[in-house]
């Protein structure tokens, strides 16, 4: 019979399944794995569902570093803002699991759709950093006249505009608040 190593199981070694999934869960690289994909099942409710179908985690690194994935430049931004609120959430989640990472790291360079996504991508659901201006008429908001006069008078004090210019941004200001006070009563 041949001589076998401690990584090696012969056919015979074993006469269940069972024999051989619970040698396989007693590799350490194997449990160590099978807790990382644990906790990052809690990441939707980590970041809550604004944040669950734009990021997701890629992997914690050897020096537990987080690295997540981000649908855009502007999840990643605004989910940098709350890294230290995440983290510590993050780790009420690992650390039961003898895990914990030290840091994050966002990336939108990194983001990459699987199949399903791909072919969903066009009929998508509302995306939240794009607010739906469907029915939106400036002509049927109303802005308080003297909020407006501030507002021109502030704009024709600028002196290194042209005319034109100062017409321009005076008009996209309006359409801007407009589209706020829209947003405000719509949403």
């Amino acid at each position: 019979m041949a001589q076998k190593s401690d990584k090696e199981f012969l056919y015979t070694d074993f006469n269940s399944i069972g024999f051989l999934a619970n040698n396989l869960l007693q590799a350490p690289n194997l449990r160590q794995g099978m807790k990382k994909s644990t906790v990052f099942k809690f990441w939707g409710k980590v970041v809550g569902k604004k944040f669950e179908k734009y990021s997701k985690v890629e992997s914690l690194n050897h020096d537990n570093v987080l690295v997540v994935a981000c649908a855009n430049a502007s999840v990643s931004s605004e989910l940098v803002m709350f890294k230290t609120d995440i983290l510590k959430k993050f780790n009420s989640y690992a650390q039961p699991l003898g895990i914990e990472a030290v840091d994050i790291k966002f990336s939108h360079k990194i983001w990459k759709m699987d199949e399903i996504e791909c072919n969903n991508h066009l009929q998508e659901e509302k995306n939240p950093y794009k607010p739906d201006l469907s029915g939106f008429n400036p002509n049927d908001i109303i802005l308080d006249e003297q909020e407006v006069d501030v507002i021109k008078n502030n704009v024709m004090k600028n002196s290194f505009a042209t005319a034109e210019q100062r017409k321009k941004m005076f008009d996209a200001i309006i359409l801007n608040l407009k589209i706020q006070k829209y947003i405000d009563n719509n949403v």
